[in-house]
């Protein structure tokens, strides 16, 4: 009985798995296809303007709908909580209270709107619809979960083409509709600007754009919008945009910057603005673009004869910022050089995960404008590169004490690590030196990072750029040809190798490691600690924080307080790896009183010493002799002979500028800055 029971069971079993694998196996219905919505128009959008009186509303009783195609919603900021459509005959704005509208209404979506119920009012002149009023008769949005009882989507990606019109042909029946101008550029005051403001104010802002007539039009941003803070373009070009009226004053609005493609010449024919690599960088945003009449200039790091790098391209340094430029042909750029390029039409996009320029074919190569030059790297850990990266990215770097992972030769990917993390070692397999040994040993390493799709990669241009570690730890300033600069225009990225900030340092001690925060700082700001600073050079006292923060020319500063270490014992350092071989040294270097009205005077020396952890430090005559910094906003010219004090010397040798008294006076504490720091010797 019990084997029968068994046998039934298996059955049950087994009838129970088929059934189950069947309707597994069950394909899924495809969904329908979508059904517009049965639904006429009874009104075009210039009938139901024409049913409003300037100045006042109409609430709308009838069963009417209209329909039109979305031109604009709120996806980049620069519209906020409405949708504009528009039909064959005239634009509307609708005011929606509720956020993320473009995820519902996409640009070429066509929508009805059933009437009855909503309001028709102005603002300034521009005609909107509304969905209530409060107790003031003011006229409210339409409230966010009303929205769907009022609006009825239909389909999607219906094509959106703007008016082609002349400025002078502007006129109220255009509102709230996509024009399109051609042959026109921003007025030239407007070429050095960004769109709207990104301070916290974030205040819209006007612009004039305008034709080779002198006709113009104002483009309005608000600082909201997500692309607030880009570089307008300078070129001359077409513009796409949403009409509108303020009163009696046309005004334009952009979706976003791909409705501006100014890459042309000028009206006036002149010659192209020169810009940083920075500037030119913050132009991407995510798609290929045709750059403006722009001109840049940098110092090439590349090194085209070792040949560790794409055939036709270089890479060029412009203070905290790079960038690689593809030629095509033949590279006889070297390190060092310093070149001017003109880059208008030329393409700016993502080639292989990094920024690239990419010149129209044949273009000439112009000569190097200097040779020689200097770019200092600076040192960073490799988490540090990998994290920021994409600012990084073909700047020059160096890490110290790291080594690869892999033996066998440099060709292709290896794995290069230090305390901090790891990073893709890529050496191209024409390299001049690709087949050479990897060092078995921790050394130091100087390069550039890139992507290579999703692959943080770090390439070196040649076998000098790997100093082996002997044990000595010279991870100072290696002097290698007269005079020796820093300019802290790159310190975002990091300090300098061998240049170091203390607190708490006294004649007989260097001190302890201070902080420095690599972020953009002000001068009014209070806190202590060293600080990234906008150089006085070029700027005023009463130079604003905005105007701070766009300067290039950027400083090492200390803002001393009376916390521990800062007054006295705040020291800027500089740690060289030897002297052998160089004779009679100058320092020279600005010192940078940035704070007015401050009670306090700092005063300032310049010592020195010798050895690994030194123990004596011996001050050195300044020219001016006296170096203070207080409530006089100024940057002090200082020279500082060595004459045969640091001649020859095969071990390290330590410089500081450095407060060893406490200040005098009263009150708030200077802020205190160094730039153009030079070493200069005879060998």
């Amino acid at each position: 009985m019990k084997h029968f029971i068994c046998q039934q069971s298996l059955k049950i079993i087994f009838l129970f798995f088929a059934v189950f694998i069947v309707c597994c196996n069950k394909k899924f219905d495809e969904p329908p296809a979508y059904i517009p919505p049965d639904i006429s128009p009874t009104l075009t959008i210039a009938q139901l303007k024409s049913l409003h009186v300037n100045g006042s509303t109409e609430t709308i009783i009838t069963d009417d709908i209209i329909e039109g195609v979305v031109i604009a919603n709120d996806s980049s900021g620069n519209f906020y909580k409405q949708i504009i459509i528009e039909d064959e005959t005239a634009g509307i704005s609708i005011n929606i209270d509720d956020n993320n509208l473009y995820t519902s209404y996409s640009i070429g979506r066509k929508v009805f709107i059933k009437m009855k119920g909503l309001i028709l009012y102005d603002d300034n002149n521009l005609i909107s619809i509304g969905g209530s009023k409060d107790v003031t008769n003011n006229v409210n949005a339409i409230a966010g979960p009303l929205k769907n009882q009022f609006i009825i989507k239909g389909t999607a990606n219906n094509p959106v083409i703007p008016k082609l019109i002349d400025i002078s042909d502007l006129n109220p029946s255009y509102q709230n509709t996509l024009i399109q101008l051609n042959n026109v550029e921003f007025d030239e005051a407007d070429t050095s600007k960004q769109y709207a403001d990104t301070s916290p104010s974030k205040n819209t802002v006007n612009l004039i754009i305008k034709n080779c007539s002198d006709k113009s039009v104002i483009l309005r941003t608000s600082g909201y919008a997500g692309f607030a803070g880009v570089h307008v373009p300078n070129g001359n070009g077409t513009i796409t945009a949403i009409y509108s009226v303020y009163r009696t004053t046309s005004q334009l609005y952009i979706r976003d910057t791909a409705d501006i493609h100014f890459n042309g010449t000028r009206c006036d024919g002149g010659p192209a603005v020169q810009t940083s690599i920075a500037n030119i960088r913050s132009l991407y945003k995510g798609h290929d673009i045709k750059i403006g009449a722009y001109k840049i200039g940098g110092t090439v790091i590349s090194d085209a004869a070792n040949k560790n790098i794409s055939s036709g391209s270089i890479v060029l340094q412009d203070g905290n910022a790079g960038i690689s430029v593809y030629f095509g042909g033949a590279i006889n750029y070297a390190i060092g050089d310093s070149v001017v390029l003109d880059i208008t039409g030329d393409s700016l996009l993502s080639y292989q995960g990094s920024l690239e320029i990419k010149t129209a074919n044949g273009t000439i190569k112009p000569n190097p404008v200097a040779t020689g030059k200097i770019v200092i790297p600076q040192q960073l850990s490799i988490a540090q590169l990998n994290d920021n990266l994409t600012n990084l990215e073909f700047t020059l770097v160096k890490i110290a004490n790291a080594s690869v992972i892999e033996t066998g030769t440099f060709s292709g990917s290896k794995t290069l690590s230090d305390a901090s993390g790891s990073i893709t070692l890529y050496t191209s397999p024409s390299a001049t030196f690709a087949g050479d040994n990897v060092p078995s040993h921790s050394a130091d390493w100087v390069g550039f990072g890139k992507y290579f799709g999703t692959t943080k990669e770090f390439t070196i241009r040649n076998t000098t750029d790997v100093q082996i570690n002997d044990g000595s730890n010279n991870d100072g300033i290696e002097l290698n040809s007269s005079p020796f600069v820093f300019n802290f225009d790159n310190i975002a990225a990091g300090l300098p190798a061998g240049i170091l900030v203390k607190i708490s340092a006294s004649s007989t001690s260097l001190g302890n490691d201070g902080t420095f925060n690599t972020n953009q700082s002000t001068w009014s700001n209070t806190s202590s600690g060293f600080k990234n600073l906008a150089s006085a050079t070029g700027l005023l006292a009463s130079s604003s924080s905005d105007i701070q923060g766009k300067s290039t020319n950027r400083v090492l500063g200390v803002k001393q307080t009376g916390s521990t270490g800062y007054d006295p014992g705040a020291a800027f350092v500089f740690q060289i790896n030897n002297t052998s071989g160089k004779s009679n040294f100058i320092f020279n270097f600005l010192l940078q009183s940035l704070a007015e009205n401050i009670g306090r005077t700092t005063n300032w020396q310049v010592d020195y010493a010798f050895g690994n952890s030194p123990t004596i430090f011996t001050p050195v005559a300044t020219s001016p002799s006296t170096l203070i910094t207080d409530s006089n906003y100024i940057s002090t010219p200082v020279t500082v002979d060595f004459g045969n004090l640091l001649d020859n010397k095969n071990e390290k040798v330590w410089i500081r500028i450095v407060t060893l008294k406490a200040t005098t006076g009263n009150g708030t504490r200077a802020t205190t800055a160094i730039d153009d720091v030079k070493f200069s010797w005879q060998e």
